[in-house]
């Protein structure tokens, strides 16, 4: 069981939803009225005072502690406690509530380096990308995509290796699955509306595309004072331009300040979508 399962799994045993902690940790905190469980990279559970846990202990002793307040409220002649039975798909976290949304896609034609431009043209864009959808969750961590240009890999094979040598937590936005052959995106936030899981999709089926027109994509990131700009000529480079493609631009640009139409902030009040 994955560390993503097993913060669902311990919030919805206590009807708490778990907190994803981000960089640099990206532990699961789960916080009861008694006791602060962390979840860290690696799956292991510690409490509050920094001791160790299973899973299964946290579960049980729940239960053991349940049944022996419900039992002395019975002997005193009150109603048994049942908070837990009353945790339902209401009050319990999805996944969509604790991990945001998933979109993925076939590995298809893809190669190691083309799989590695994705990495890189996602970390290269990701603080733009996260002022667009309005999240703090990064794709990955600040070394990740320079320690991965370290590595070697001249197939899938070897790319598989590299991931897996370096950590997939490092990089809970992107998940490549080489057994089922697919990517997984993951946009993380509370603010998910329709319209951004829509650009969300545009987004990374365009990079994902565009990548594999590259022989090699910077992962270097790039300070710009006009986020709006940068960010909307980078979009029409890799294919959102046109009509149809009108709207999603709209709500990635959205929230991104500067100008839209002009490099330099201040030459004109027009932004264009």
């Amino acid at each position: 069981m994955d560390r993503k399962e097993m913060a669902k799994r311990i919030g919805a045993h206590f009807g708490i939803k778990p907190k994803y902690l981000s960089v640099p940790s990206f532990a699961y905190e789960i916080k009861t009225a008694t006791e602060v469980y962390t979840i860290d990279r690696h799956g292991d559970i510690t409490k509050a005072d920094g001791e160790t846990i299973t899973m299964d202990e946290i579960l049980n002793q729940a239960v053991i502690e349940e049944s022996t307040e419900n039992l002395e409220e019975a002997n005193a002649g009150e109603e048994p406690n049942t908070w837990e039975e009353g945790i339902n798909e209401a009050t319990a976290p999805t996944l969509e509530e604790l991990e945001g949304v998933e979109i993925k896609l076939p590995i298809g034609d893809h190669t190691a380096t083309s799989l590695k431009n994705i990495l890189n043209m996602l970390y290269s864009k990701q603080q733009l990308i996260m002022m667009a959808f309005e999240t703090d969750e990064p794709f990955m961590d600040e070394d990740f995509a320079e320690d991965l240009n370290k590595e070697e890999a001249l197939d899938l094979e070897g790319l598989k290796k590299v991931t897996q040598r370096l950590g997939a937590e490092r990089c809970p936005g992107l998940q490549i699955n080489f057994e089922e052959k697919t990517l997984s995106f993951y946009l993380y936030g509370s603010d998910l509306s329709d319209e951004r899981i829509s650009a969300f999709k545009d987004l990374v089926a365009l990079i994902a595309e565009y990548a594999k027109t590259l022989n090699r994509a910077s992962f270097k990131q790039a300070q710009d004072d006009n986020p709006k700009y940068a960010l909307r000529t980078w979009l029409i480079r890799i294919g959102m331009n046109g009509p149809e493609f009108k709207e999603t631009r709209k709500t990635l640009l959205k929230h991104l300040e500067g100008s839209g139409a002009f490099r330099k902030v201040g030459a004109s009040d027009e932004t264009q979508m």
